[in-house]
């Protein structure tokens, strides 16, 4: 795994109802407790550089808004070169919510239809919120029972993409489609009849859909690209061997909430770097002013010496040159302070794993993130201290 974890683009242009501040915030914090990044797109119209640096684009929904065709060309280059595409519909479809997401879906083999699936016997209290179980095997779907699908539309899908949830034999419209996904140059795409299958109170409370969340990201972003063995499979090979692999007196413990738990902290750690990052930008902006505001001063205080023969101290401000010693020295202090807290988390996890208290791939994965980002600091803080010395020579 890279040092950079997936970018997911959540598009805010279209008037959509899926919202990553509001109806996708729980999907938006369990993205990020899975190694996402996760950020609204805000900028009409849709331009190939700025998803550069996206590997997942959502539009949760759009509402009485239409791409145009450009943009839908843009979309279309940018699963080509390897981009993720999730398109998420309601009852109704296209026509109902006077948006055009099939003129993009079905370049792939998938359409929305203008129908509103009920299901009188499979439900989660209400006919149009079906509990669908018809899952097909891929690599979205792996530990998925079963998933809540509130008022969906289905799906017209050709042989070129592939259903993976399906009506029952009792709902209306019966066997058809409601998710599916496809495959297109590099990239990938998965199109969802109901948007609320993600959406905070909705079907996110059902854990079929968590899991689905999680599974369809990796898959959309390129991370897994097979179907791993189910978790109960696993579950059940590990008890088989328990007895012959545990040495008599080890204490294995495999908490799920300590594992999140630290999991987070690792995330945090990204996280945190990315608000440097800004504050960093911003701070840069306001020196720069600073720095324009004290020469201009002193163009002032200069003229009006010669004209008025008035003395008006012109060393108001520090020399641009202190300023970048200070700003240095901020900088270092800062990142020592980084460093540390990396190091003592990378210390924790290895007492962890030394004594048999996290799984092997577990303490893998978090230990190389964390040593990605103590190389990065330290890079970054041989050059600051290298700056620093030169300034001061």
């Amino acid at each position: 795994m890279s040092g950079r974890r997936k970018l997911v683009l959540f598009d805010q242009t279209q008037n959509e109802r899926g919202r990553l501040d509001t109806t996708y915030s729980d999907l938006g914090e369990l993205l990020r407790d899975n190694d996402f990044d996760v950020e609204p797109y805000t900028e009409f119209m849709l331009l190939a550089k700025n998803l550069s640096n996206a590997d997942v684009l959502v539009f949760g929904c759009p509402n009485s808004s239409k791409l145009r065709p450009a943009e839908i060309d843009v979309l279309k280059r940018f699963v080509q070169k390897g981009g993720g595409l999730m398109l998420l519909s309601l009852s109704g479809g296209d026509r109902g919510l006077m948006n055009n997401m099939s003129q993009i879906s079905k370049g792939f083999g998938i359409s929305f239809e203008n129908t509103a699936v009920k299901d009188e016997r499979s439900n989660a209290g209400l006919p149009t919120m079906p509990l669908i179980s018809n899952i097909a095997p891929h690599p979205t779907t792996v530990d998925v029972n079963d998933i809540l699908v509130p008022s969906a539309c289905t799906l017209s899908v050709s042989e070129n993409a592939k259903a993976i949830a399906t009506t029952s034999e009792t709902a209306e419209p019966s066997n058809k489609p409601v998710i599916a996904i496809a495959e297109s140059g590099k990239g990938r795409v998965l199109c969802s009849g109901s948007y609320e299958i993600f959406r905070r109170g909705g079907g996110l409370k059902h854990q079929g859909n968590k899991v689905l969340a999680v599974n369809a990201f990796k898959w959309l972003s390129g991370e897994v690209t097979v179907a791993k063995p189910s978790k109960v499979a696993e579950s059940q090979r590990k008890d088989s061997d328990k007895e012959s692999k545990t040495p008599k007196g080890t204490k294995m413990e495999t908490s799920p909430e300590i594992e999140a738990t630290l999991r987070r902290l690792v995330n945090a750690v990204f996280d945190l770097q990315k608000d440097i990052s800004k504050v960093t930008k911003e701070t840069e902006k306001i020196e720069k002013n600073i720095e324009k505001l004290r020469n201009q001063f002193q163009d002032f205080a200069e003229k009006t010496q010669s004209q008025l023969g008035v003395m008006i101290p012109a060393k108001q401000f520090k020399t641009e040159e202190e300023n970048r010693m200070a700003e240095l020295e901020g900088d270092i202090k800062a990142l020592r302070k980084e460093i540390d807290s990396v190091q003592q988390l990378r210390n924790h996890i290895e007492e962890r794993h030394s004594a048999a208290a996290m799984p092997k791939e577990t303490y893998e994965e978090q230990a190389k993130k964390l040593d990605t980002r103590m190389k990065s600091l330290e890079e970054k803080l041989a050059k600051r201290e290298m700056e620093l010395a030169d300034l001061v020579s």
